[in-house]
C-alpha cells in the first residue's frame, strides 16, 4: 500500500512539475505506456496520478482517447477574462463601503508576498496570493453568488496562467501586475471607485495580452520523463 502510494506520488509530481515548467505542451496526450516505460511503474499508480491532475484542472480526460494536458482555446480564455472583468468591476461599488484600515494592511501584505514569490519563481505561491488579492473585494461585498462565481472563474484562469503566463520570462521590475496592484490598493484606500474600475479593466486586458500562447518551446513526453 505504501509503495503504491509512493509511486503514485512520483508519477504525479513528475508530470505536474513538467507541466508547471512548461516542458509538456498543452494538448499533449499522457500515454500510459510511455509513462510506464520511462518511470518503471505499473498502470494503477499512473491512472491514480492522472486522476489527481484532472481534479486540479491540469489534465482533461477525453472519452475513448485518454488523458491530455489541458488545452483551452483562445476563445475560451478571452471569454473567461471578459466575464472576470465584469465580475471584479461589479464588486467595486459594493465592496468599497465595507473596506477597513485593516483590509488595506492585509492587501499590502499580499503584495509583499506576491513580490517575494515572483522573485523566488514560486509560481504556485504567486498564483495563490494573486487569486486571494483579486477575490478580496468580492468577499467584502458579502454577495455569496458573486464570491462563488468569481472564485470558480479565478481557479480556471489560474490554469491558463500556469500554462501560458510570462512568469518565467519577465524580470521583477517589468511585472506590470505588481505595479498595478499597488495602484489598486491606493484607489481602494481612497475609495476611488471609478478609477479602480478603469484600472481593473486595463490590468486584466494587459494580463490577457501577456499570455504567451504560441511562444514557448516544448518537448515530447518521452523526452521529459
Amino acid at each position: 500500500m505504501n509503495k503504491r502510494k509512493s509511486m503514485e506520488q512520483v508519477v504525479y509530481e513528475t508530470i505536474k512539475m513538467a507541466i508547471l515548467a512548461r516542458e509538456i505542451a498543452p494538448g499533449t496526450q499522457l500515454v500510459e505506456n510511455t509513462i510506464s516505460d520511462k518511470l518503471k511503474v505499473s498502470r494503477t499508480p499512473i491512472r491514480n496520478a492522472i486522476k489527481k491532475l484532472q481534479e486540479e484542472g491540469l489534465v482533461t480526460m477525453v472519452p475513448n482517447r485518454g488523458a491530455f494536458v489541458m488545452q483551452p482555446t483562445r476563445t475560451e480564455i478571452m471569454q473567461a477574462f471578459e466575464f472576470r472583468t465584469e465580475l471584479e468591476c461589479m464588486a467595486v461599488p459594493l465592496a468599497l463601503q465595507h473596506v477597513t484600515k485593516q483590509d488595506i494592511v492585509e492587501l499590502q501584505e499580499m503584495m509583499i508576498g506576491e513580490r517575494e514569490a515572483y522573485k523566488e519563481k514560486d509560481i504556485l505561491t504567486y498564483i495563490k496570493i494573486n487569486k486571494a488579492f483579486h477575490l478580496f473585494l468580492a468577499k467584502r461585498t458579502g454577495n455569496k453568488f458573486l464570491i462563488e462565481t468569481l472564485d470558480t472563474l479565478l481557479r480556471k484562469i489560474n490554469i491558463y496562467l500556469i500554462l501560458y503566463g510570462v512568469f518565467n520570462y519577465v524580470s521583477l521590475d517589468e511585472v506590470t501586475n505588481l505595479q498595478d496592484h499597488e495602484r489598486m490598493v491606493a484607489f481602494i484606500e481612497q475609495k476611488e471607485g471609478e478609477a479602480l474600475q478603469y484600472l481593473i479593466r486595463k490590468h486584466l486586458q494587459t494580463s490577457l495580452h501577456e499570455l504567451e500562447i504560441n511562444k514557448l518551446q516544448y518537448k515530447a513526453l518521452e523526452d521529459v520523463l
